[in-house]
């Protein structure tokens, strides 16, 4: 498995050319060789390309707007061409679709509609969770729904370490349900603070990371992905060089 920055974690300093420059010079700087395209701003497509091989860094993954993967989903292709990649992510059920079993079942009917164009090119949707997918709707969990009602050649997933474990699931039994359906993990620590849940470097919280990369590895997860929302007021780039430098120590490249 092989260790990425999640640009979210950096959605700050992505705004304009000038700061992705720097901002792609840092990251290789640190050490890292794959990213995902998360939160930038309104960039060229080409000068994002650009950069990204200036500085030696492969685009893996994204997470594109949920509207303009349905309304505009040419455009989306053309630019992930630009880019490289062949995976398309989506952050979340975008608004609009009721968080129930109908309006999951309409947005997996809706967006497999899309993934299938996607197919067509020789990309792939995929769906990163955050905490509400682990509700239980008659018995079963949101997450399961969008787990077995969707066609693994054409849904892929982003899961999302910390989400998971919020949500009192277990991580790394989550991620080996997900075997042969991920290309690429979010790593995110959780920590408390008092009464509170937050997000810290990669082992530096209270997830169980040796586990994680073993169920990784069971699951064919090809990619690491650290991100982390929220760095509580440290240097984001600080906090990326720390779960990177964390997990280059247990071995994870």
């Amino acid at each position: 498995m092989r260790v990425g920055a999640q640009l979210y974690t950096i959605r700050d300093y992505t705004q304009t050319e000038e700061a992705l420059e720097l901002s792609f010079k840092k990251l290789a700087q640190i050490g890292f060789e794959w990213i995902q395209v998360s939160g930038i701003g309104n960039i060229d497509p080409y000068k994002v390309r650009a950069l990204a091989d200036e500085h030696k860094l492969d685009i893996v993954i994204t997470h594109t707007n949920p509207k303009e993967i349905l309304e505009d989903t040419e455009a989306v292709i053309k630019k992930h061409e630009i880019y490289g990649c062949q995976h398309i992510g989506i952050g979340a059920m975008p608004q609009g679709y009721e968080r129930d079993l109908i309006g999951i079942r309409k947005f997996i009917k809706d967006y497999t509609e899309v993934a299938k164009k996607l197919q067509a090119r020789g990309m792939k949707l995929h769906y990163h969770n955050h905490g509400f997918e682990f509700e239980k709707f008659e018995g079963r969990l949101a997450y399961d729904v969008l787990i077995h009602e969707t066609d693994p050649a054409l849904w892929g997933f982003i899961p999302d370490t910390f989400w998971i474990q919020f949500a009192g699931i277990n991580a790394a039994k989550q991620l080996i349900a997900l075997k042969d359906r991920v290309v690429a993990c979010h790593f995110k620590d959780l920590a408390m603070k008092g009464h509170k849940q937050i997000m810290v470097p990669v082992m530096e919280g209270n997830l169980c990371f040796d586990e994680i990369i073993v169920a990784c590895e069971i699951a064919h997860i090809a990619y690491a992905m650290i991100e982390q929302d929220d760095c509580n007021g440290e240097d984001p780039f600080n906090c990326l060089e720390r779960s990177f430098v964390n997990l280059r120590k247990v071995g994870v490249k």
